[in-house]
C-alpha cells in the first residue's frame, strides 16, 4: 500500500524536478498547483521507485489515480496503484488523463477500459508569441478591446509583482468577490491566492499586476509547468475598467521571455468561460480522461 501524504513545503523540490523533467503542459502536474490545491482537491502524493504517484482522495481513499510520472518504470508504480486500491477497497480509476497517457495505460497493463471524457478539465494553451503580439485578422477584436483600454485610461501602468503589491492583488481580488457576490471567506481561490502570496518565493511565482490612475484594477500570476510552458493559475480584473482583460492577458504575456507555449488552464464547464479561451485561439485543447479496466 502506498504511503499518500498531503503535499508539504518540503516536498516542492523534489515535485518541481519530478514535474517539469516529465515535460507535460498540464497544469495539473504543476508543483505549484499541486501544493496551493492540496485542500480543495484533497490531493495525496507518494515517492515510489523513483516515481511521483499523485492521487485525489475522498471519504479518506482515493476516488482517482494520476498516471505515475519521474525517471523510473511507470509499470510497477501502475501494478502497485492496483494492488493499493484493493487493499483499500476502492476501484483503481485512473482520472486526468492524456491521450497519450491512455495509449500508455493499455500497452503497460494490456487491459481494455472504459474511457470516459472529463469535459471542463480541458487544458487550453497558447503560443507566447500569439498572446503578447496578438497578429494577424484573427486577433484584430482583441486589438481593438487593447486600443479603446489604452485610449479610455490613458494613466494605466503594469508593473511585476514584488511583495510591495502583495495588498493590492488581494484588493483587486477581493473587489472581485464583492462585485460576484461571492463569500470570500469561503472562496477556495481566495485562501489558495493568500497562502500563494505568502509563499511567493519558495512557489517561484511570477506575476504582473495593472492599475488605472494607480488603482488596481487586474493581476495575473502562475509558474512554469516546464522549461517550455508558463501556466497561468490565477487572473482576475474588475470589469468596470471596459477591456482589462484584454490587457492584463497581454500585458503579462509580454513578461514571459523564454516561454513558448503558455496554459491559460480549464474552463470549469462555464460557457461564457470557454468562448473566451476559444476566443484567443488555442493551439493545443488538452483533453482528460478517467479510465476504469473492463471487468473481464
Amino acid at each position: 500500500m502506498f504511503d499518500f501524504k498531503s503535499p508539504a513545503r518540503e516536498d516542492l523540490p523534489l515535485l518541481r524536478k519530478i514535474c517539469e523533467n516529465y515535460g507535460t503542459m498540464g497544469c495539473d502536474f504543476n508543483s505549484s498547483n499541486i501544493y496551493l490545491w492540496r485542500k480543495r482537491y484533497n490531493i495525496k502524493i507518494c515517492f515510489y521507485d523513483g516515481m511521483l504517484v499523485l492521487s485525489y482522495f475522498r471519504d479518506n481513499v482515493p476516488w482517482g489515480y494520476c498516471f505515475p510520472i519521474g525517471e523510473g518504470d511507470p509499470t510497477r508504480a501502475i501494478a502497485e496503484i492496483f494492488r493499493d486500491a484493493k487493499q483499500r477497497g476502492v476501484e483503481a480509476a485512473f482520472v486526468m488523463l492524456t491521450d497519450a497517457q491512455k495509449e500508455k495505460l493499455v500497452a503497460i497493463t494490456g487491459y481494455e477500459y472504459d474511457f470516459e471524457e472529463l469535459t471542463g478539465d480541458e487544458d487550453y494553451i497558447y503560443t507566447n508569441y500569439d498572446l503578447s503580439l496578438l497578429p494577424g485578422k484573427k486577433y484584430h477584436s482583441k486589438r481593438n478591446h487593447i486600443s479603446k483600454f489604452d485610449r479610455t485610461y490613458p494613466k494605466w501602468s503594469f508593473q511585476i509583482i514584488s511583495r510591495k503589491h502583495f495588498r493590492d492583488v488581494m484588493t483587486v481580488l477581493e473587489k472581485w468577490c464583492d462585485n460576484n457576490d461571492i463569500d470570500r471567506n469561503s472562496f477556495e481561490e481566495y485562501s489558495a491566492l493568500k497562502e500563494a502570496l505568502e509563499n511567493y518565493e519558495l512557489l517561484q511565482l511570477h506575476g504582473g499586476i495593472l492599475y488605472v490612475d494607480e488603482t488596481p484594477a487586474a493581476f495575473a500570476i502562475g509558474s512554469r509547468i516546464n522549461q517550455n510552458t508558463f501556466d497561468v493559475s490565477f487572473e482576475k480584473g474588475l470589469v468596470e475598467y471596459e477591456g482589462v482583460y484584454s490587457k492584463i492577458n497581454n500585458e503579462f504575456a509580454k513578461t514571459l521571455i523564454g516561454f513558448e507555449f503558455i496554459n491559460r488552464e480549464e474552463d470549469m464547464g462555464i460557457e461564457s468561460l470557454r468562448k473566451s479561451k476559444l476566443s484567443y485561439h488555442p493551439v493545443v485543447i488538452l483533453k482528460r480522461f478517467k479510465g476504469v479496466k473492463k471487468n473481464a
